[in-house]
């Protein structure tokens, strides 16, 4: 049985490998430099609200998801952003 942190790092990958699509496909290569929009647009679209079972908006899930990178790259962990970030996702209330 998955777990709603498994689940999310699930999410975030797809969201992911569909956004390398839309870069290369849409954006021609160039660095979409409004990812954290796209992504939460994606993963919102794709059920995370219910994950979270919370609401959240495109504009809470795109700031949470710009500080989730930050932080996760001075961490310097071994796991995936998509890992780390559903963890913290989990433990975050959105207000």
């Amino acid at each position: 049985m998955q777990t709603k942190t498994s689940t999310i790092a699930l999410l975030l990958t797809q969201a992911g490998q569909a956004h390398h699509d839309y870069e290369k496909s849409v954006l021609k290569g160039v660095y979409d430099q409004d990812w954290a929009r796209w992504y939460a647009e994606y993963v919102i679209q794709n059920g995370l609200s219910e994950c979270l079972e919370q609401e959240v908006t495109v504009q809470q899930v795109s700031q949470f998801f710009i500080q989730s990178y930050e932080a996760y790259k001075g961490k310097k962990s071994g796991e995936t952003w998509a890992d780390y970030t559903a963890r913290e996702m989990q433990q975050t209330r959105f207000v």
